[in-house]
C-alpha cells in the first residue's frame, strides 16, 4: 500500500508540476504553451521562440524524472546527454528534427528541437473495415508497404551509419508531416550510441511492446533491433493488427504474420508476394543474427521490389472505340492481374508490374519510331482533337488554370475516391501527378493535353525525369491508380467500380447455420436480444475483438465472420 500511495503522490506532483510549467519562459527565450507528454525520464513541451520573428513553435524537453533515486537521475541524465550529443550529430537531415539549443537551468535539463507540424501514424494504421470473411482488412497493399519501408530504411540508414540506434520506433513515432506528407521520425529520447553501450543500454531497457525485438527486450540492442520495429509496422500496416497480438509458429518460433495459426485467438490474414514476404521475414526475424544487418543491406532487396514509376499511356479515347481501345491495350494487365488475386502464382506481383510498364514504355517508344520512319507527318500537323469520352465528364480539350487534382498531392486517397471515375479520368488524375513536375510525355496526345494547360511547364524528357521528386504520399496514389485501373480491366469495365470495392459499414448477415443471435455485449457471454437471417442488411457503428456493433435492424452486436460486406 505504501508503493502505490507513493507513486500516487509523485504522479500528482508530476501533474502539477507539468501544468506549472504553463506561460514559463525559460533561457529567456523559450515560452512553454502546453504539455505534449511525459515519462519516466522527462517532459515534453510545445513552445515558441520569442527571440525569432512571428515566434515559431519549437519542442521543449525537460529532464524530470518522476523519483527522487539518485540513481535513477544518474541514468536519465546519461540519456539525455547522449541525445543531445546524438541529434547535434545527425545535422539537418530533412526527415529527422533539428536540435536548436541544449542547456541546463536551475539544475534541470532542457533540450530544445524543431517542431513537426502533422500526424503520427497512429491513426493511419488502425484497421476501420473486415472482409467478406470477416478478418481485419490492412491499411496498406504490397505496393504501399515497399513505399512505407524505403521511407523509413532511407532515414535509418543515415541514423545509423552517425553510429545511433533509435530504440524506440513505433507509429507513434513516425509523423507524416503535414507540408509536404512525408514521414519525419521523431523522439530520439532512447537514442544510444554504440560506443557506450555498456554504460546505458546494461542499466536501461527502452522501447515498446511488439514493436521490440527480444535482445533489445533484456537492454542489448542493436542496429537491427530498429529494422525489427520497422517489419513490425508494416506488418500491422498489411494485417490490420498490431503485432503484439501476432501468433507465431510453434514450429520456428516466428511470427506467422501471412495467416494467424489455427489455434489463435485473433484471426488475421493478409495476401502478398513470396518475395515481399521474405523481406519481412527477414526484417524480423527472431534471432538478430538472421536478421538484416544493416538498414542499408535490406534497402537492397527492398528497392528491387519497389514499383519503377512510368505515366500511364493516354489512349486515342473517342465515343466509338474507347472501350475496345481500353480492352486491347489492357489484354496484358489482365493477365498480370489474375495473378496478383491468385497468391500461389509463381511471379511476385511487384515483378510482374515491373514488367508491365517496361512493355508500355516500350511499345510507346516503338509507335514513335513508326511514326517517324514513314515521313514523321504526325509532326507536320497539329496535335490530334481529344474528344470528350463517352464514360467521363472530363473534356481532354479543356484548360484547367490550376491542376484539378492538387489532393494527390495533398492526402493518400482510397478506392473510394476512384469510384465511378472513366478509364480517362484516371490516366489524366495519374500523369497529372508527373505533369506537375515538368515531366514531357511520349504519347503525342497525352503531351497535347498537357501542353493546353496553363500551369504546365514541361522541363524533363520522359526517359530523363528524375523520379525521386514525387514524395511518397504521390507514390502511392499513382501506384493505387495503377492498380485500380488493372483491377477494372480484370472485371471487364473501364467506366465503372471495381467488384471488389465494398461498404463495410453496411453488410448482410451471412451464417452456414442461421439465423444468428444479437448479443448485448461483443461476446457469446452475452444475452440475446434477438435473431438475424441470412440476407440481412446490417449497419455497422462499431467493432471489437471479431465483433461488430450495429444499430440496425436490432440494436447489439453480431460475431464479424458472420457477415459479410455489401460489395459493388
Amino acid at each position: 500500500m505504501f508503493h502505490l500511495s507513493e507513486a500516487f503522490l509523485i504522479n500528482k506532483r508530476l501533474s502539477l508540476d507539468k501544468n506549472c510549467m504553463i506561460g514559463t519562459v525559460i533561457s529567456q527565450r523559450y515560452q512553454i504553451l502546453q504539455s505534449l507528454g511525459s515519462g519516466g525520464f522527462g517532459q515534453t513541451f510545445l513552445a515558441k521562440d520569442l527571440q525569432l520573428p512571428d515566434h515559431p513553435k519549437c519542442v521543449v524537453k525537460r529532464l524530470k524524472p518522476a523519483t527522487d533515486d539518485q540513481n535513477i537521475w544518474k541514468i536519465a541524465g546519461r540519456l539525455f546527454e547522449a541525445e543531445a550529443r546524438v541529434l547535434h550529430k545527425l545535422g539537418n537531415h530533412d526527415r529527422i528534427p533539428r536540435l536548436f539549443a541544449h542547456f541546463q537551468e536551475a539544475h534541470e535539463f532542457y533540450l530544445v528541437q524543431e517542431f513537426i507540424e502533422g500526424d503520427d501514424l497512429t491513426n493511419e494504421l488502425i484497421s476501420t473495415a473486415r472482409d467478406e470473411d470477416g478478418y481485419p482488412v490492412g491499411r496498406m497493399d504490397e505496393s504501399q508497404a515497399t513505399i512505407f519501408l524505403l521511407d523509413v530504411l532511407e532515414i535509418l540508414a543515415f541514423v545509423h551509419q552517425q553510429g545511433a540506434i533509435h530504440r524506440d520506433i513505433k507509429p507513434a513515432n513516425l509523423m507524416r508531416r503535414r507540408s509536404d506528407k512525408n514521414l519525419v521520425l521523431i523522439d530520439f529520447g532512447a537514442v544510444k550510441q554504440l560506443e557506450t553501450r555498456a554504460a546505458i543500454a546494461s542499466t536501461v531497457a527502452i522501447g515498446t511492446d511488439g514493436y521490440m525485438p527480444n535482445e533489445q527486450a533484456i537492454g542489448k540492442p542493436r542496429p537491427c533491433s530498429d529494422l525489427y520495429a520497422v517489419g513490425a509496422i508494416a506488418i500491422q500496416g498489411l494485417t490490420g493488427v498490431p503485432p503484439s497480438v501476432l501468433g507465431e509458429d510453434l514450429e520456428t518460433g516466428e511470427l506467422a504474420w501471412r495467416q494467424s495459426p489455427d489455434a489463435a485467438s485473433y484471426k488475421y490474414r493478409t495476401n502478398v508476394s513470396d518475395a515481399f514476404a521474405g523481406v519481412i521475414n527477414k526484417l524480423v526475424k527472431y534471432d538478430f543474427r538472421d536478421r538484416y544487418q544493416s538498414a542499408e543491406e535490406a534497402l537492397v532487396d527492398v528497392r528491387q521490389l519497389a514499383l519503377p514509376i512510368a505515366p500511364t499511356i493516354l489512349q486515342n479515347y473517342n465515343q466509338s472505340n474507347s472501350q475496345t481501345d481500353f480492352a486491347a491495350n489492357t489484354q496484358e494487365l489482365t493477365a498480370i492481374a489474375r495473378l496478383e488475386e491468385n497468391p500461389t502464382a509463381p511471379r511476385d506481383y511487384l515483378h510482374l508490374k515491373h514488367k508491365e510498364w517496361n512493355w508500355l514504355g516500350i511499345r510507346a517508344i516503338a509507335l514513335v519510331s513508326v511514326i517517324a520512319v514513314i515521313g514523321g507527318l504526325i509532326f507536320l500537323r497539329p496535335f490530334p482533337i481529344l474528344k470528350t469520352d463517352v464514360n467521363s465528364d472530363i473534356n481532354i480539350n479543356s484548360v484547367s488554370p490550376s491542376p484539378k487534382y492538387l489532393f494527390l498531392s495533398e492526402r493518400a486517397i482510397a478506392n473510394s475516391d476512384l469510384v465511378g471515375k472513366s478509364a480517362l479520368e484516371l490516366d489524366i488524375m495519374r500523369n497529372e501527378v508527373f505533369a506537375r513536375y515538368g515531366r514531357r510525355f511520349q504519347d503525342p496526345e497525352l503531351q497535347a493535353y498537357f501542353m493546353r494547360q496553363p500551369w504546365y511547364q514541361p522541363r524533363y524528357p520522359s526517359e530523363q525525369f528524375p523520379e525521386n521528386l514525387l514524395t511518397s504520399i504521390e507514390m502511392q496514389n499513382v501506384m493505387l491508380i495503377s492498380s485500380f485501373q488493372v483491377k477494372m480491366a480484370q472485371n471487364g469495365n473501364p467506366s465503372t467500380t471495381s467488384n471488389s470495392l465494398c461498404d463495410y459499414n453496411k453488410r448482410l448477415i451471412s451464417d452456414p447455420n442461421p439465423p444468428i443471435n444479437v448479443r448485448t455485449g461483443a461476446g457469446v457471454d452475452y444475452a440475446i436480444v434477438g435473431t438475424l437471417d441470412n440476407g440481412t442488411q446490417i449497419t455497422v457503428k462499431g467493432e471489437k475483438q471479431g465483433w461488430l456493433q450495429i444499430s440496425e435492424p436490432i440494436a447489439g452486436w453480431v460475431a464479424a465472420n458472420r457477415t459479410k460486406p455489401m460489395c459493388f
